[in-house]
């Protein structure tokens, strides 16, 4: 079985920075920073700091444009610039942003660490296992058709006629005493 978020039912907020727009596509549980998960979709539009989430692990992956290069404030430089790669981080690292040529949009995944734990990865069409499936153009997932950047919420195993980006989530093991 496949539930699809649309594309048209993103809610547009600023970032908690406040510098620029993201589009809440998903947002599950509650936790120290609002959520056990936080799916959504970044418009970058001009150079700027990442908004830091303090106890939040992230999953950054790159959906149009021509990328980001992400400098941390350790020196550490990693270059986003092939749709459907994701890189994960810590959300209480400090991370500058530069465009490498204009505007991109990129998907985030956002999961509470006392709680969850989260993977994603660029998938070809064919068989899909996840949690959720991000449509990087339209097609099809399962029975459902799907648009570009339309989220599937998944129940099992699914043939997909589209690459996604595929989230898999896990509780968080508990702490060992």
């Amino acid at each position: 079985m496949v539930r699809v978020i649309r594309r048209s039912a993103w809610r547009a907020m600023p970032w908690k920075n406040g510098l620029g727009v993201t589009h809440e596509l998903l947002r599950e549980g509650d936790g120290a920073p609002g959520f056990a998960l936080r799916l959504s979709v970044a418009e970058v539009s001009a150079d700027a700091p990442f908004s830091r989430f303090d106890g939040v692990d992230r999953v950054l992956t790159l959906l149009a444009g021509s990328g980001l290069r992400l400098r941390r404030d350790d020196g550490l430089t990693v270059t986003l610039d092939r749709v459907g790669e994701p890189f994960a981080f810590a959300g209480e690292d400090a991370w500058d942003c530069a465009l490498l040529g204009g505007a991109t949009l990129d998907f985030n995944v956002m999961t509470d660490r006392a709680q969850r734990t989260a993977t994603a990865r660029r998938c070809e069409p064919g068989v899909l296992e996840a949690t959720y499936a991000l449509a990087l153009s339209p097609g099809r997932i399962g029975d459902e058709l799907v648009g570009a950047f339309d989220l599937a919420a998944l129940s099992g195993p699914v043939e997909a006629s589209v690459a996604t980006v595929a989230v898999t989530l896990w509780p968080r093991d508990p702490p060992r005493r």
